[in-house]
């Protein structure tokens, strides 16, 4: 077992818990709807998420950095959306089942979005910004108080 502390302890990463989500949210609207597929309005929101999260992964790969949760970066990323939100990877996410949400009908739907959310904020970004912290000191906390932490 190596001996870094930052190894990478995950073994359930952001989109697996984002599809976990998507299908609870299935669920839930189908158990309280009675239906599948009811509006599809949200469908503009789901393509702007996953443009965003590919856009943005990109541009940790041509940084040079990983965009893997848990690993150390090598180079802190403040261009493009990073300018406006501190994870954009995971507001796309959530926008993504933000816009999943009205295939459902109902409203219980939401409750994984949330969830999603707490799961995000709790397990991933306040790890991530300890080990940004130590890795790029004032420039990440001068970064952090630049720009919020969602939107």
């Amino acid at each position: 077992m190596p001996s870094d502390k930052h190894h990478n302890p995950y073994r359930i990463f952001p989109p697996h818990l984002m599809i976990l989500a998507a299908i609870a949210m299935h669920t839930l609207g189908r158990m309280e709807t009675g239906q599948s597929f009811a509006h599809f309005y949200g469908l503009p929101l789901c393509a702007f998420a996953v443009w965003l999260a590919f856009r943005e992964k990109n541009r940790f790969i041509a940084a040079g950095t990983t965009f893997f949760p848990g690993e150390p970066s090598h180079k802190l990323v403040t261009e493009g959306a990073y300018r406006y939100t501190r994870n954009p990877m995971y507001v796309a996410m959530a926008l993504l089942l933000l816009g999943l949400w009205p295939l459902t009908g109902g409203w219980t739907p939401v409750i994984p979005v949330i969830v999603f959310i707490g799961l995000i904020q709790h397990y991933f970004i306040r790890r991530e910004e300890r080990m940004l912290t130590e890795t790029f000191g004032e420039d990440y906390l001068a970064y952090k108080a630049r720009v919020r932490r969602w939107i």
